[in-house]
């Protein structure tokens, strides 16, 4: 929890042994005595009959008694508030003053020293609640008198009175202070605080955290330079330095000093003869750290308890560490940049260059760097505070990879053929297709589009991808004629056609004359299918039932008079000829010598100026 401290001075000046308050003007010591009352759930302990002349009570506390607790509320009139420093269940000494003035505490602290200047304080608060109004026009204020006396208990040192204080709004922890010297042949003195007011309604408070320190002369070490530490960077030559005492707040009347030195900052030993204003050191090859101890009298020079110190002269030599790279080697694809980046310890800041010496600076203190173009960049470290730099620039390779070269293509191909594709790329690569395959090439068939991402080592990829288109597939759902012209009717698509084995036309009307039977093809351009249909010109039965019922009862070919010339031969399955037919007689009745022949298959060839049309068909009985 946080401490809120209030410094008050009541009156008066800060010299020593008179009759105000006031705090140290000087340096003051770590506490060498502290009251904090302890800390718990529970009253007490009380103090002894030399302590106090109140009686101790667990609670409620009225005129001329007190109490140590953590509950500061112990009447409702009171304020419900925690110790000075806030601690969990932190005690406080609680009063509620007597009638009479009198004195209400009494402490000795021993182990002082003499002819030594020390600062007492003491945090009090006022409990009682002023927004509660119940001592309207007849509240007692808060006031004590703070004295120290020798350890005789018979020569008083110093005291001071603090200013009355009336009830409080808000609670509010103000601190005391009390300035003293020792006598000489003192190690000790008696703390005395007296209630000033009447008691009565009011005049109820709270002390808390009494500290003692001494207090002596503010002292810094300066160089030559006036400066209050200093710096040598590890690889400049080495050098001894002259330091002198600064006072800039004076105590004591004729200070002593002693000179020390560590190697740490925290363990110092003093330096035999040193004891003067100004201090030569030996040629300082490492980092090294002065201070002075200040006292009134040489004796108290003695040990830590008796005197002062002076803020700590730093002589630092400085070695800068060589930063370390995050990654030495950084690949990013083109057009992406990247990001080199350096660690160091606390204290360093890192700054960027284009060559192992000397070079263009780049960019300052920072652990990072972004860059574009290929190349090597060099990170140095810098103290901060001195400015020394690293001996040697770590080094960070960067390279911008180019993404794979890969080309996809449009392709047409003919329907269920299988195809390879390939992007061309050559080298180290992972591949990933849109049908999930890893391989360089995949074999695919049937129209669709295809992707595929290729990456290289670097991690940069490039797509490609594939269109697949399948050639439509003719097909002949109809033959239209018109006189000598054959029509081909189609499927939507783009085909060829011929008959006959004759040469390919785009168009899809047929000139067939004088054609009997046309044999029609119809072709894509890539000639992946071909369908065919045969057209006969000439009318020709598949089967005839000569049994004179008026149906089929002969085989004929009919529009045959439309061929002038033509005819055509009868056969048996042994090749005999059995009739010719001609336009004047184009019919036959299924007989033989007048005699009827068998059910079976017959054959027959149409003859027509060079061209001729074989075929069967069957007589059925």
């Amino acid at each position: 929890m946080k401490k809120m401290i209030f410094f008050v001075v009541m009156v008066g000046s800060f010299a020593f042994a008179k009759a105000q308050l006031g705090f140290c003007s000087g340096a003051s010591s770590e506490a060498i005595f502290t009251e904090t009352f302890g800390s718990g759930t529970t009253s007490g302990p009380p103090l002894t009959a030399v302590q106090t002349g109140y009686t101790f009570v667990n609670s409620n506390t009225q005129d001329g008694q007190y109490t140590i607790s953590s509950n500061l509320q112990q009447l409702g009139s009171f304020h419900n508030v925690g110790d000075h420093t806030g601690d969990a269940n932190g005690k406080a000494f609680i009063v509620n003053a007597s009638f009479d003035s009198d004195q209400f505490y009494q402490t000795t602290i021993n182990g002082l020293c003499e002819n030594t200047n020390y600062e007492f304080s003491a945090w009090i608060i006022n409990l009682l609640n002023g927004s509660n109004n119940v001592c309207a026009g007849r509240e007692v204020p808060v006031q004590v008198r703070f004295e120290i006396w020798d350890v005789t208990d018979t020569n008083r040192l110093a005291q001071g009175v603090m200013d009355p204080r009336f009830a409080e709004n808000q609670p509010v922890w103000i601190q005391y202070g009390l300035t003293f010297t020792t006598e000489a042949g003192q190690n000790g003195c008696i703390l005395k605080m007296i209630n000033e007011g009447d008691g009565g309604c009011g005049n109820d408070l709270a002390i808390d955290d009494i500290v003692f320190r001494t207090c002596g002369d503010v002292v810094q070490l300066e160089d030559a330079n006036n400066d209050t530490e200093a710096f040598r960077c590890i690889n400049d030559p080495s050098e001894a330095i002259t330091l002198t005492i600064n006072t800039s707040e004076s105590i004591y009347d004729s200070p002593e000093y002693q000179w020390q030195t560590s190697t740490d900052g925290q363990n110092f030993t003093d330096i035999n003869g040193e004891n003067g204003n100004s201090f030569t050191s030996p040629t300082l090859t490492a980092t090294t750290f002065y201070r002075v101890k200040i006292a009134e009298d040489a004796v108290n020079l003695i040990g830590t308890e008796c005197a002062n110190f002076s803020d700590i002269f730093e002589y630092r030599v400085v070695d800068v560490p060589e930063p370390t790279p995050v990654e030495d080697n950084v690949v990013s694809c083109a057009g992406e940049g990247a990001t080199l980046e350096v660690s160091v310890a606390n204290g360093f800041v890192v700054d960027w260059y284009d060559s192992a010496t000397g070079g263009n600076f780049l960019q300052s203190a920072s652990n990072t760097l972004q860059v574009t173009q290929t190349g090597t960049y060099y990170a140095q470290t810098r103290d901060f505070a001195s400015g020394c730099v690293s001996s040697n620039r770590a080094a960070i390779d960067f390279t911008v990879s180019n993404p794979p070269v890969v080309s996809g293509q449009d392709l047409v191909v003919c329907p269920d053929e299988n195809v390879l594709l390939d992007t061309g790329f050559t080298g180290l690569a992972n591949y990933e297709w849109s049908t999930g395959e890893r391989t360089p090439t995949i074999q695919v068939s049937g129209a669709g589009t295809y992707n595929v991402e290729v990456t290289n080592p670097n991690g940069c990829s490039s797509t490609a991808t594939f269109t697949i288109s399948a050639i439509d597939a003719p097909e002949i759902p109809e033959l239209q004629e018109n006189g000598n012209m054959l029509t081909v009717i189609t499927n939507d698509g783009d085909f060829q056609y011929r008959f006959n084995n004759g040469a390919y036309q785009r168009s899809n009307d047929l000139d067939i004359t004088g054609v009997l039977q046309a044999v029609v093809e119809v072709s894509d351009l890539q000639n992946c299918t071909t369908v065919t249909q045969t057209f006969n010109r000439l009318g020709i039965n598949q089967f005839f039932t000569p049994n004179n019922d008026g149906f089929n009862d002969v085989w004929e070919v009919g529009n045959l008079a439309a061929f002038p010339g033509a005819r055509v031969e009868l056969f048996d399955r042994f090749g005999k000829l059995l009739k010719v037919m001609t336009a004047t007689d184009p019919s036959w009745n299924g007989t033989f010598n007048n005699e009827p022949l068998p059910s079976t298959d017959y054959w027959y060839r149409i003859i027509y100026d060079n061209m001729e049309v074989t075929g069967h068909f069957s007589l059925k009985r």
